[in-house]
Formats: C-alpha cells, structure tokens, sequence
C-alpha cells in the first residue's frame, strides 16, 4: 500500500480555492484586454468569450491531470483530491506550461483572421499568460499561507 505522509498538511490562512474567483476575474480582464488593444480587435466580446474558453478548457486540464495523479494515494480518480489536498498551491509552474499549450493555440485559432500581424497575436497571448499566471501565483502565496 503507497502511504504518503502529509497527512497533517492544512492551511492557516485561506485555501488557494478562496482567491480562485478573485484570479479568474483578474486573468479574464488582463487577457482579454491585452489581447484586442494591442491587436487593434474590435469584437471585445468575442475576444472576452474565446479567452474565456481557453481559460476554462486549461484550468479544467490541470485538474484532471492532477486527479489523475491522485489516483495512487486516493483509490480512484477524485477531482475533490486534486483540489484540497497537500500542500499545494493552484499556480505551479507546470500550470504555466500547460496554460500555454492549451491557450494558445485555442485562442491564435479563432482570432487570427480578425488581426493584421499574426506574430504579434502570438507574443501577445503569451506574454499576457505568463503575466496573468505570475499576478496569480505571487498572490496565492501571499494570501494563502499553510504549514505542517
């Protein structure tokens, strides 16, 4: 039997589940403002529905994955696992990764016809990732603090 002892793990302040709302709101804005200004996109809507989507398919991934990897210590797939156990914070740098190969190609796929500078929508879904993902993870750690 695969036993893992971190079993006394538990938050002190708030669990990163508290602020996820706040980091959802805050990635939609950054994203979706980033990505029509400075692709000059006028459907602001679309853009805000689309980086929704890509949004919502990446975090929904690195949940499964994650409830996946709790397999072993759980008996069975548990999404309930991948959310409140150990001593983990939502934003790792896999999160990062995985945001990024989900995200882009999802959101270059229905935008590209809508820009001039295919290029530059590229740079600009990453770079607005890599800072929404930075915002995210630096406030997690500083609102959610846990111990042994």
């Amino acid at each position: 039997i695969t036993v893992y002892a971190n079993s006394s793990w538990h938050w002190v302040t708030t669990s990163p589940m508290t602020v996820l709302p706040f980091a959802i709101i805050i990635t939609l804005l950054i994203e979706t403002v980033s990505i029509a200004k400075f692709n000059n996109v006028r459907n602001i809507k679309r853009v805000f529905v689309i980086v929704s989507l890509a949004n919502m398919l990446s975090f929904l991934a690195h949940y499964a994955e994650r409830a996946y990897r709790f397999i072993l210590t759980t008996g069975g797939y548990s999404i309930l696992s991948a959310f409140n156990k150990g001593p983990y914070y939502i934003v790792l740098i896999g999160y990062l990764f995985l945001t990024i190969v989900i995200e882009l190609p999802t959101v270059f796929l229905f935008l590209k016809k809508e820009v001039s500078n295919r290029k530059k929508l590229i740079l600009t879904i990453v770079i607005s990732n890599i800072t929404t993902t930075s915002i995210v993870a630096i406030c997690e750690r500083l609102i959610c603090i846990g111990k042994w």
